[in-house]
């Protein structure tokens, strides 16, 4: 049975990032080219914050998820030299949100694999998504919140709901840190410079 003290605590700081998004304006990065260039390396930013996290976890102790980890990383990676391209040449904005729609469902399929092994509530999967929407909806149409960190934080409040004496409960802490990861990443490049060498794609596992 799931928790439901501990997945309300939990839940709160997950869902105060969109509370405190919605408050107005995101730093900018001094050198960002545009709002769609500062965005998107924000989103980049989460992304690499999450598979980083994720990859070493997986090459040491769940082998079984580098193959749909290594979609994601190539999704990534695809995004990323598109983004790479855009930022010389200010040219096919569309082709970038497009890898980056693909590198968002490549992530949510990662983190599929693991909650389904989680044998996550499908009930509070469904809940956590209403919350997320309806936070995304309060936000200011100026602000950009990056789906991929939603799909992460969605994720983390699930994985928070299973109990800790379960046998995947480890499965779960490693879903909760991958996010963690992400928000810290996200956090401190807030505001500041783009720096296209702390966002390079991630290898794939072997």
């Amino acid at each position: 049975m799931i928790n439901k003290l501990k997945l309300a605590v939990f839940t709160l700081p997950l869902f105060a990032f969109f509370l405190a998004s919605g408050c107005g304006p995101q730093p900018v990065h001094p050198n960002a080219l545009n709002a769609f260039d500062g965005a998107t390396y924000d989103t980049l930013t989460v992304a690499h914050g999450a598979l980083t996290s994720l990859r070493a976890q997986v090459i040491t102790s769940y082998p079984k998820y580098a193959p749909v980890f290594n979609q994601a990383a190539a999704a990534y990676a695809t995004a990323f030299n598109g983004y790479a391209l855009y930022r010389s040449t200010t040219a096919d904005q569309a082709g970038v949100s497009m890898a980056l729609a693909n590198l968002t469902v490549s992530v949510v399929s990662l983190e599929n694999a693991f909650l389904n092994d989680m044998h996550a509530s499908s009930a509070n999967i469904a809940k956590m998504q209403l919350k997320a929407k309806t936070m995304r909806a309060r936000a200011s149409a100026s602000v950009s919140i990056s789906d991929i960190l939603t799909e992460l934080q969605i994720a983390a409040a699930v994985a928070k709901a299973i109990p800790a004496a379960q046998p995947y409960a480890a499965l779960a802490e490693l879903v909760i840190a991958a996010t963690s990861q992400a928000v810290a990443a996200e956090t401190a490049a807030s505001g500041e410079a783009i720096d296209l060498s702390t966002i390079q794609p991630v290898a794939a596992i072997a």
